[in-house]
């Protein structure tokens, strides 16, 4: 659907696109005006429509708006995928170096605290198969690496399935938390939003580096123990091996020509930061 027909729909025909925004693997998205307001247009790709559930997703982003951790959505077509929220004033994480952890690590305590609960868990072991299968139907031999890497996670699985669930993000890297002038922070893009550990979400913060999401994970647990540090890299693990697959089959969809990106250079990135989980997790059992 082109994006004006959808901007007209949404508000009628004064709004207009100020500039597009740098997006992530499943979003395009806009800075739009109406009436002298700014919004967010979120358009998104034809795999990230397979992988999520509009209506969870509409639901839960309403639990995070009840909670003051987002802004509002004003609109919302669950069939073809494409929001609108209004805009919130400031910059995502991700386009700065320095941010605040304490402030990141309560942002996240308001919401795993909050006693609210998704009406489904995120059943993260559930949703990698799926990654997996489609992946291996490009790359029938895995990598060695992957696959050692794959194995130490699954022997945990039960493990790490049986801890208490709570309300979680799921995709708490820094491109979907936004500072804003008043130094306050909040959430965008809940496409994973469900019930899980909430120590994934620390592991989360770590996708462009190990020691940015240990850092978040001190702050979060004052009295921090090995047994929430496990749990991180072993977490921060599955998180790279998922977006290693989700990467590989980018690559081999021919989406990387599409929108000029380099996914095998995304899927050696999160093999990598696998890897130095994977060493974090045994530094714990010397």
């Amino acid at each position: 659907m082109k994006i004006e027909k959808i901007l007209n729909q949404a508000f009628g025909p004064d709004a207009a696109v100020l500039s597009p925004l740098v997006g992530g693997m499943m979003n395009e998205s806009y800075i739009v005006v109406n009436s002298g307001k700014k919004y967010v247009l979120y358009i998104s790709t034809k795999q990230a429509n397979e992988m999520v559930d509009r209506s969870r997703e509409r639901r839960d982003q309403k639990i995070f708006f009840d909670l003051g951790i987002t802004s509002k959505n004003v609109y919302f077509d669950e069939e073809n995928g494409i929001k609108i929220n209004e805009y919130i004033e400031g910059v995502s994480i991700d386009q700065i170096s320095e941010f605040n952890y304490q402030k990141i690590a309560k942002l996240m305590h308001i919401l795993h605290d909050s006693g609210r609960l998704c009406d489904k868990d995120y059943l993260p072991f559930e949703r990698f198969k799926g990654y997996e299968q489609e992946a291996c139907s490009f790359v029938p031999h895995q990598d060695n690496r992957f696959l050692k890497l794959r194995e130490v996670v699954f022997s945990k699985k039960d493990y790490l399935t049986s801890q208490k669930k709570v309300i979680c993000h799921n995709d708490a890297q820094r491109s979907n938390i936004v500072r804003t002038p008043n130094n306050e922070y909040y959430f965008i893009d809940f496409e994973f939003v469900g019930n899980n550990d909430p120590i994934y979400d620390i592991a989360c913060f770590g996708n462009s580096s190990i020691q940015e999401g240990y850092k978040l994970l001190e702050a979060y647990f004052p009295n921090l123990t090995n047994v929430e540090k496990e749990r991180f890299f072993l977490w921060r693990m599955y998180i790279s091996l998922q977006w290693y697959e989700v990467a590989i089959v980018k690559h081999y969809r021919g989406e990387g020509k599409i929108h000029n990106f380099n996914f095998l250079n995304v899927a050696a990135h999160f093999l990598g930061n696998a890897e130095e989980a994977y060493q974090g997790y045994l530094s714990l059992k010397n």
